[in-house]
């Protein structure tokens, strides 16, 4: 899988999550039992949007991705203070926690490869998305593949 490619899909992802929840965080608020945070999830889409905008918008997206891992962890505290008694919606609750933790998986993955300094995917994917070429283990790539 090459990272690259899931970065910029988290970036797009991103900021149509941020857009609907800033559009419809009472809506979001109430479907999960916790319509006094709706507050919260527009602020949260705010925050969203802004690190989809950071992936899409820098040659290295790493800290867009990292942005991302970080709201994760926000948004899983948020999420886990609605377990209360009186929540007639955990059910609603419990099925976000664990969309919200598998995502958080996947963004955690990428931060990590993005972060590794190897190629991403083929030396050209790499290339062509993160680097200029220029570093010297590049040249000597180049030359023990022509010999």
């Amino acid at each position: 899988m090459n990272e690259m490619k899931v970065a910029r899909g988290l970036g797009w992802f991103s900021i149509g999550l941020g857009a609907a929840e800033i559009v419809a965080g009472r809506e979001i608020g109430r479907a999960l039992g916790m319509e006094d945070k709706s507050w919260l999830f527009r602020l949260f889409g705010v925050r969203e949007a802004a690190a989809g905008v950071a992936i899409l918008a820098r040659e290295n997206p790493r800290a867009g991705v990292w942005a991302r891992v970080a709201g994760d962890a926000l948004d899983l505290a948020a999420l886990g203070s609605g377990f209360t008694a009186d929540n007639p919606k955990k059910d609603n609750l419990s099925a976000a926690f664990a969309i919200v933790a598998g995502i958080t998986a996947l963004d955690y993955w990428c931060a990590k490869r993005l972060g590794s300094g190897r190629p991403h995917g083929s030396i050209a994917t790499h290339r062509a998305n993160v680097a200029d070429g220029s570093a010297p283990h590049y040249q000597e790539s180049e030359s023990t593949s022509t010999r």
